[in-house]
């Protein structure tokens, strides 16, 4: 038998040796392999994204603020333009410390003086933190040793460090000097890398200019330069509805920062908050100033290049006749302070004789809200809007012509007729009877102003001249299928009629856009019918959704251009930003036809004629009159409109909202107007407030059709206090 051969020991670990030498080999292979194809994927995949980033690491390009376009009324008056001002800047350079920071705010501080008034006390703990540790360690020697020993955290430490230490007690520590500090440092701490701020651009004194100006080449990362802020020609007239523009500090405002985030702004832009700034932000922005900084290795920057020369925003021209806004604003003052003189001392006549109590409550009248436009193209011309504050003095409310509504009352009944036209309920011409409508279950008949206990044959021309509440309710109820016979019961499905109704007021824009561009716009409440067919009936005659001053004067507009629902704008056209003239037109902006309410010739002429009557007609032989006729007869040319009245209630008490509307002239109008004067007293005729459209229009035509001036209106309470009634309308 063969004996097994053996290995020898030495045979053996030879044996593992080179087994394990070529293990190492072939993993230095694959990490060699390994290697190569990652300088390979470096240098050819990512090396262009590579060399993008080392140079970027070098240089370094950031945005600076340049002035906004201007805004200008349509006939070029500046409204909104830039004051320049001096201003002192920081510039972070990358890796820059926190202490560094307040090194330079240390050394600056010796410049300029800021404004300390809204230091919070967290900065003022952590300067005195920062910068006297040792009266940190005096107040808090027993927390220190917890501290030091581990019985206490760092946490611990600090919330017992910012409770113990108050503004009291920091007061006796911090200098004045140190609060400069503090402020300066304030600004500087939230830069970021490359991007100036301005550390203070309010009240840079010469001294303070010129002082950091010879001091640069010691003061890291401090420029000096010039800033901008809106400036307003016309102090606040139309203020509101121009716009607000966040300050330097505020950068993008927190409630819009998602919105400009999205659009690339940085947090530190400038941006447009409310109304045309806001709107138009696109256009009034400018192109920002690029400059190429470039840093050493360690960040800081050794020199700096404008790449692209910064370039104002485009300026915008408005719709807005500042002349004639500035005149109506007057008028509207004038108006509404001495209605409410008057009904002081109506109320005050009241309680010396205790002859009737008119319950007019002065303090209630307070607002009036007007448009004027060009019916034709949507050109708002004046936007006006007062209000007596509770000292009795006059603020501006311009904003409530966009977002207040109000029930207007009969003012609206022009488009409850065409409405019945669409829906042929009524032809143009047709006869109603006006007569008190008793309905079964209610206790009090509903009848027109004109017309209490009779009954009174009325076409629809004449319907609209009186006002005819029983004419309009007529239609309403045709709407729903049904004919007007005493004792019916009121109509219970009425969906459907109301859907056709409200439809028939959006056309017209009542309670729907009117396609203003500015934010905010309210478009009025529209609250369910379903189950409220005596508010049903109401709506027909505007007494029960609510609209805005800029939907009543798109109403009328229009009826007088013809049926086109144009939509209101602002803006006029966009000019190229030249500081020495007017720049070339970017951009203009016409009225769009948003829809077109179909009449027949026949139709739309009852309707004008209707208002017409409205502010020109005595029917000698009937003795009635436009509800207009007072104020409006006597000018030349004719114009035409509306009036109507609302029952409304304030602080629990009832009130009416007086509106007036109407265009002239009558033939080829080139003007609108709506006026709401809402919570007036509810008394007869406490309506003399119809005479501001009248003065409206008599300015209109002093300024556009060089007609000689009219003396506004003057209230006469004797005239008025002897024809009161009250609690009847």
């Amino acid at each position: 038998m063969k004996r097994a051969k053996t290995k020898s020991l030495e045979t053996i670990n030879r044996q593992i040796m080179k087994s394990r030498i070529n293990i190492i080999m072939l993993l230095v292979f694959l990490l060699c392999l390994l290697l190569v194809f990652r300088l390979g994927y470096l240098q050819i995949v990512k090396g262009d994204t590579y060399q993008e980033e080392v140079e970027n690491a070098q240089f370094v390009e950031i945005n600076q603020s340049v002035p906004r376009g201007e805004i200008y009324d349509r006939n070029g008056n500046l409204l909104v333009g830039n004051a320049s001002k001096k201003a002192v800047y920081f510039t972070r350079h990358r890796n820059m410390s926190s202490g560094e920071i307040m090194d330079v705010a240390v050394e600056l501080s010796d410049y300029i003086d800021m404004e300390t008034e809204n230091l919070s006390l967290r900065d003022k703990q952590d300067y005195l933190i920062s910068r006297y540790p040792d009266e940190v360690e005096r107040l808090m020697a027993e927390e220190q040793t917890l501290l030091e020993n581990g019985n206490i955290s760092q946490e611990q430490f600090n919330q017992e460090l910012y409770q113990r230490i108050d503004e009291e007690r920091i007061s006796d520590i911090l200098t004045e000097e140190d609060l400069n500090t503090i402020a300066i440092y304030v600004e500087m701490i939230n830069a970021r890398e490359l991007n100036p701020v301005v550390i203070k651009s309010e009240g840079v004194t010469e001294e303070e200019f010129a002082e950091i100006n010879e001091s640069l080449d010691t003061l890291e990362g401090i420029t000096t330069g010039m800033d901008w802020e809106r400036d307003y020609p016309y102090g606040e007239t139309l203020r509101t509805v121009l716009g607000e523009v966040s300050s330097s500090e505020e950068g993008l405002p927190r409630e819009l920062l998602d919105h400009y985030m999205a659009l690339g702004y940085s947090r530190n832009d400038r941006v447009g908050k409310t109304y045309l700034e806001y709107q138009y932000e696109n256009v009034l922005r400018g192109e920002k100033e690029q400059v190429k900084y470039t840093t050493d290795k360690s960040g800081e920057i050794i020199s700096q290049e404008v790449v692209k020369e910064g370039e104002p925003g485009d300026d915008l021209y408005l719709t807005i006749d500042i002349n004639l806004q500035l005149e109506i604003e007057e008028l509207a003052e004038h108006h509404l302070t001495s209605l409410r003189e008057m009904a002081e001392e109506i109320q005050q006549r009241n309680s010396r004789s205790g002859e009737i109590d008119y319950t007019i409550i002065p303090e209630y009248l307070n607002t009036v809200v007007l448009v004027v436009q060009d019916p034709n193209n949507g050109d708002v011309l004046a936007m006006v809007g007062k209000q007596l504050d509770d000292n009795g003095e006059i603020v501006d409310y311009h904003y409530g012509a966009l977002t207040s509504t109000y029930a207007v009352g009969s003012s609206v009944k022009g488009a409850t007729v065409a409405t019945g036209y669409q829906n042929d309920v009524i032809e143009a011409g047709e006869t109603l009877v006006d007569e008190p409508l008793n309905f079964s279950g209610n206790e009090q008949a509903i009848s027109s102003f004109f017309n209490r206990d009779g009954k009174v044959a009325l076409d629809d021309q004449e319907a609209l001249m009186v006002s005819s509440n029983v004419y309009m309710m007529k239609i309403a109820l045709g709407l729903a299928g049904l004919e007007y016979h005493e004792g019916m019961s009121l109509p219970t499905d009425i969906q459907d009629a109301a859907n056709k109704l409200r439809n028939g007021l959006n056309q017209f824009g009542l309670g729907v856009s009117t396609g203003i561009d500015l934010p905010n716009e309210a478009r009025g409440l529209s609250p369910d019918l379903s189950n409220a067919p005596g508010s049903y009936l109401n709506l027909s005659i505007g007494q029960y959704d609510t609209y805005s001053a800029l939907q009543l004067s798109q109403y009328v507009s229009t009826i007088a251009n013809g049926g086109n629902r144009v939509g209101l704008h602002m803006a006029k056209e966009v000019r190229e930003g030249d500081a020495n003239e007017e720049g070339a037109v970017l951009q203009s902006f016409n009225g769009k036809v948003l829809n077109t309410v179909e009449f027949s010739p026949a139709e739309l002429s009852q309707i004008q004629k209707g208002f017409f009557d409205v502010f020109n007609t005595h029917d000698t032989a009937t003795d009635r009159y436009g509800t207009g006729w007072d104020a409006y007869h006597e000018l030349e040319p004719k114009a035409a409109g509306k009036t109507g009245t609302a029952e409304a209630h304030f602080n629990g008490d009832n009130v009416l909202n007086q509106t007036y509307t109407g265009y002239a002239p009558y033939e080829n109008p080139d003007m609108a107007f709506s006026i709401i004067f809402p919570n007036m007293p509810y008394t007869v005729p406490f309506f003399p407030a119809q005479y501001l459209g009248r003065d409206v229009i008599n300015k209109y035509y002093e300024l556009y059709h060089e007609q000689e001036p009219v003396a506004p209106y003057e209230y006469n309470t004797n005239e008025f206090y002897s024809r009161l009634v009250y609690d009847s309308y």
